[in-house]
């Protein structure tokens, strides 16, 4: 079972790391900006699989599907799982590049719509671990 403490503990982690994410930004390290978005947006949704389930899951479904799940179930207002799948694809690239096979074709814009993107999925689980108790 995980404490509200280790959750609150991982959501200033989350800040921290988007943070860090906006800082490689102004550094145009866009590769580092886009691991940093990509880093934030898996706890941010570990952090809704616990408000929703009241512990952490073993056996895991891709994070595309579950943000697609709780769009269709009305967790989430809106529909993070397109641009997560993106996301994670262009974290590869990030990552490996030039030993995978997708192309490294983002741009400042793409990391700035990820960034955008993400920060305000946090801001829907924000509001949700408020209304559950675990966040003031």
């Amino acid at each position: 079972m995980i404490k509200k403490e280790e959750i609150k503990q991982n959501w200033k982690k989350i800040e921290s790391q988007l943070k860090e994410a906006k800082r490689f930004i102004e550094e145009n390290k866009l590769d580092e900006a886009l691991y940093f978005i990509w880093l934030a947006s898996e706890n941010i949704v570990n952090n809704i699989k616990f408000a929703k389930n009241g512990f952490y899951l073993k056996n895991h479904k891709t994070k595309t599907r579950i943000l697609k799940e709780y769009f269709v179930t009305g967790i989430l207002k809106n529909d993070y799982s397109k641009i997560f799948e993106k996301l994670s694809k262009y974290r590869i690239v990030a990552e490996f590049h030039p030993y995978t096979s997708i192309p490294k074709d983002y741009r400042i814009e793409d990391v700035l719509h990820f960034l955008k993107e993400i920060q305000e999925l946090k801001k829907e689980v924000e509001r949700s671990l408020i209304e559950k108790g675990i966040l003031k």
